[in-house]
């Protein structure tokens, strides 16, 4: 796991929060700890850890927002895992009837994760011009977001 997400096709579009590099120590972590929080899961094959997918509520006012993100191992790219792996966790965001909207926030560029956002029935619902850091460098991000029809 560590290897696959330090691998710059994976570090380039992650948050700056993600560590770089990634240890053996922080890939033991997450799995060991980390993940058991209840907001991140580990994607597995055979029960080897090939990357993860994670659901962030915001809070306050915001609380009817939740933040999903998802990455894989460049091996198991194009096998539709991911988008099996993030329409659950929508599901599963969706399932507290308070949350009316689901959101990726996704570097520009990063064209694979917005077909994933597309492919779960996500839209581009705005770009957000120089809206985060990444490597020291200003970035443009593309939010992409589902709502929960209305009842």
């Amino acid at each position: 796991m560590a290897r696959a997400a330090n691998d710059d096709r994976i570090l380039r579009w992650m948050s700056d929060t993600w560590p770089e590099p990634y240890t053996v120590a922080d890939a033991a972590w997450w799995v060991n700890e980390g993940s058991l929080a209840g907001s991140t899961w580990a994607l597995c094959l055979k029960d080897v850890p090939q990357g993860g997918v994670g659901a962030h509520p915001q809070t306050g006012f915001q609380r009817c927002n939740v933040e999903v993100g998802w990455w894989l191992a460049p091996a198991h790219w194009g096998q539709g895992l991911v988008p099996l792996a993030a329409r659950w966790l929508v599901e599963q965001a969706l399932l507290n009837p308070e949350v009316t909207r689901v959101f990726a926030p996704i570097h520009a560029g990063n064209i694979p994760s917005g077909r994933v956002a597309e492919k779960i029935g996500m839209r581009l619902e705005s770009v957000q011009p120089r809206s985060a850091i990444k490597r020291g460098t200003v970035i443009d991000r593309h939010l992409y977001a589902l709502y929960r029809d209305p009842p």
